[in-house]
């Protein structure tokens, strides 16, 4: 287009043009997402415009923003494209600008021939003359420009923003799963008394008694106090005959003293590492339970009931060097914590690991390990993890070989039982996408979960 005034022609290129068109679509996109599109000014250096955060059910608006960068092309291929993907590689003075923002900034690609519209957040962190950090690596699956990316891109403005900043969730209906299990307790709670005035002074006499001393029992102040029946066990060895009574167990699990309660909670946890050994292990410094290796191949898989199948997980694995040697060896583990609501006991179970060396040496590294699967574990991993324990616990799809975890003997009876608690339905939820790590190189092999 030209015009001619005074002798002076003026001009308007037809990158200008292409760009104004780019910028149009870009804002027709975000429009679909429920966002508001504001172009910046004519002058600009390396943002074109911002995305302010909307509620589309409500149109409340908070003051969330994220700076745009818009990228414009006719119909040009990108770099290594194919029908999965491709890459794009950002001027090294865009990233440097970008990297002092105040604000998150996506880039966004827009090629006007097939109106295909794909974003990426921009470099943040690295040298923006590194080849690596320039570079953009686009899905065409999942990154692109449209009412389904309005989530994650509603994500990176939570990233920056102040603790507890609320944005629009999702109007799928969600089921929330506790991380607890409800205890049930036995019936009856016995206490005697004991001349014996610690309780590693009693341990010690049952100890020249036999070699497996029973576990399950607490003493202070001069009383023993356990689940087990004290006149048919060996505990009659380090109490007054004479002196033993019992109780309904509601007396003591139903105990205001802090005291009281917290010697209530110490005789759980006793209880409890009772049945499940030798099946877990204990880690007293940790304080987490662990299955130990499976013999002296070590790797170990167990079977269970998920929530949709049944499932097989790695429950140890060794990790091994070229020549077959082992590295490490991954444990999973779980601490749990007994507490009381209203006049009912539960147990919550946090899934985490134990690394050793050799399935039995503590790893130097243990810490750095665990510390790098935190940081790639998504919602689902973990989620995962409980269900297993979940399971393994309360007995729930577990095959007659299997047996129960709480059970030691096929005729033993367990004091303590698990019982499952009911998923709460919820009107609406937080994509689980929104959960998982935003590394777009970070490895897949975390979760050793597989239906059978």
């Amino acid at each position: 287009m030209t015009s001619q005034v005074d002798g002076h022609v003026k001009t308007i290129s037809k990158s200008q043009i292409t760009g104004e068109h780019g910028v149009a679509l870009a804002k027709e996109r975000t429009h679909a997402m429920g966002f508001l599109f504001t172009p910046y000014g004519p002058v600009e250096a390396g943002i074109d415009a911002l995305i302010e955060l909307r509620d589309p059910a409500t149109g409340q608006v908070g003051a969330r923003m994220v700076a745009v960068q818009i990228k414009t092309r006719e119909d040009r291929a990108y770099t290594a494209e194919t029908d999965e993907g491709f890459e794009y590689v950002c001027e090294s003075a865009d990233v440097a600008y970008w990297q002092k923002a105040s604000l998150p900034v996506i880039v966004v690609l827009v090629r006007l021939s097939d109106r295909s519209v794909y974003w990426k957040r921009a470099p943040a962190q690295g040298s923006p003359f590194d080849l690596e950090t320039r570079r953009l690596r686009i899905n065409k699956s999942t990154d692109c420009f449209d009412a389904g990316a309005a989530d994650a891109i509603a994500q990176l403005a939570v990233d920056q923003a102040q603790p507890g900043i609320w944005l629009p969730p999702s109007g799928q209906p969600d089921s929330l799963l506790f991380n607890v299990i409800k205890a049930i307790l036995p019936p009856r709670i016995y206490v005697a008394a004991t001349t014996h005035r610690h309780g590693r002074d009693a341990l010690k006499a049952l100890l020249e008694a036999t070699d497996n001393p029973p576990a399950e029992w607490v003493a202070k102040g001069g009383r023993l106090i356990t689940f087990l029946n004290i006149e048919n066990s060996l505990l009659r060895e380090v109490t007054d005959s004479g002196s033993v009574e019992d109780f309904p167990v509601s007396e003591f699990a139903l105990q205001d003293d802090e005291d009281e309660k917290r010697l209530f909670v110490e005789l759980l946890n006793r209880t409890l590492r009772a049945q499940l050994d030798p099946t877990l292990s204990w880690n007293r410094l940790l304080k987490l339970y662990y299955f130990p290796p499976d013999g002296p191949g070590i790797d170990r898989t167990i079977r269970y009931a998920s929530l949709k199948n049944d499932t097989a997980r790695a429950v140890v694995k060794a990790k091994r060097r070229a020549d077959g040697s082992v590295s490490y060896v991954r444990h999973s583990a779980f601490s749990g914590r007994f507490w009381r609501e209203f006049d009912d006991w539960f147990l919550s179970i946090e899934p985490t690991y134990v690394f050793t060396r050799d399935g039995v040496r503590p790893d130097r590294f243990a810490g750095e390990r665990i510390s790098k699967l935190k940081r790639l574990e998504n919602n689902a991993a973990i989620r995962g993890q409980f269900v297993m324990w979940r399971s393994l616990l309360t007995g729930l799809g577990l095959t007659p070989s299997q047996g129960d975890l709480l059970v030691a003997a096929p005729d033993a009876a367990p004091l303590l039982r698990f019982e499952s608690l009911e998923m709460i339905g919820l009107p609406v939820s937080v994509p689980d996408d929104l959960w998982r790590s935003r590394d777009a190189h970070a490895p897949q092999d975390n979760e050793e979960e597989l239906p059978l």
